[in-house]
């Protein structure tokens, strides 16, 4: 019988004792937080230039050159049809000019996955957008459209307006200002989480939350580690769904071994809201966990033998600011793998 005991030798820091951010902003400035240089105008993340160009055999392009700054970007419109807020350029029903729902991207953007698991192509370099359209009319008409995207990481629907004009067999494009800038989200707390009047800080003090793991089986050698999280006296932390860099972010890990392994991928439920927490500690979008939460990571068996092998859940527990570090043992035998607790 093999038997493998592996302990887990981590680092963490702690994100309450790291300097506030020096960031004052509001409601979509804030998000400004986790560009490149939060210090330049927030009202300044792209420029956008649209022009006509003959293609010849009577069709012409509707061209869009956008041009980011400071480290913004958007999706593009080869992304999946659904993914909200990609690059798109419609024009209003008409009769007089006939546009290809083809998009040309120039540079061609790639394909990834993103941490939420959506199939998504980021556009954050100087990107060329053509589509091609005909012209059913001889006569004089105009015709308007509008381009518009979610600019990230501000998180802001842009829409630009313009008109496509032909007058005297003479094709143009007017383009107008951009319509007023709306927030999408995250929304902005009005009163921060570690200001909440729910609070019971004698309870977040000696009681703040609760913790069970237990391990299901799926399918051959899957399984899948189920963690329980009740939350005590209106305790809270940051959830690993948080899309910025947090010290002590919720997480597991698994001493490093070669019989088991844990998947990236996990489920969160319920799934938790990104907000923007004016707090100086975190200035920016966060989901905070607020409530009882179960968490499904993957477990991947890649032996037969018997084992055990350490793992820890770690995370920083607000508002006590301390870091929680919980081991735990998983035990396979005989078929069956179990996971518990380990010297608590």
């Amino acid at each position: 019988m093999k038997y493998i005991i592996a302990s887990l030798f981590l680092s963490v820091v702690i994100a309450c004792t790291e300097e506030p951010s020096t960031i004052s902003a509001q409601n979509a400035e804030l998000c400004r937080s986790i560009l490149i240089n939060p210090d330049l105008p927030f009202n300044h993340e792209y420029d956008l230039k649209l022009s006509v160009e003959d293609a010849g055999n009577g069709e012409y392009r509707l061209v869009s050159v956008i041009d980011f700054h400071n480290g913004a970007f958007t999706a593009s419109p080869l992304s999946d049809k659904d993914f909200k807020g990609s690059f798109k350029i419609v024009m209003r029903e008409n009769e007089k000019i006939a546009m290809d729902d083809v998009f040309e991207e120039i540079p061609r953007s790639v394909e990834k996955i993103d941490e939420f698991g959506n199939l998504v192509n980021w556009v954050n370099e100087r990107t060329t957008y053509k589509r091609t359209f005909k012209i059913n009319s001889q006569e004089d008409f105009k015709v308007s459209g509008i381009v518009s995207f979610t600019i990230e990481p501000t998180c802001t629907f842009e829409e630009i307006p313009f008109e496509i004009f032909y007058v005297t067999g003479e094709l143009r494009v007017q383009q107008y200002p951009k319509l007023d800038k709306t927030t999408c989200s995250p929304r902005v707390l009005k009163i921060s989480m570690y200001e909440s009047p729910l609070i019971d800080h004698e309870i977040a003090r000696n009681h703040p939350y609760d913790v069970q793991f237990k391990v299901e089986k799926t399918e051959g050698s899957e399984f899948k580690l189920i963690t329980l999280m009740d939350l005590h006296g209106g305790s809270f932390y940051v959830s690993p769904n948080t899309k910025m860099g947090f010290s002590g972010m919720f997480r597991i890990e698994v001493a490093p071994n070669d019989n088991l392994s844990i998947g990236a991928d996990f489920v969160e439920t319920p799934h938790s809201e990104t907000v923007i927490d004016p707090h100086q500690f975190v200035h920016g979008p966060v989901n905070w966990v607020t409530q009882d939460t179960k968490y499904e990571h993957p477990l991947k068996l890649n032996t037969k033998d018997d084992f055990e092998i350490g793992g820890k859940l770690i995370f920083v527990i607000e508002p006590k600011c301390t870091l929680e570090e919980v081991p735990v043992l998983f035990k396979y035998k005989n078929g069956v793998l179990i996971v518990e607790k380990w010297k608590c």
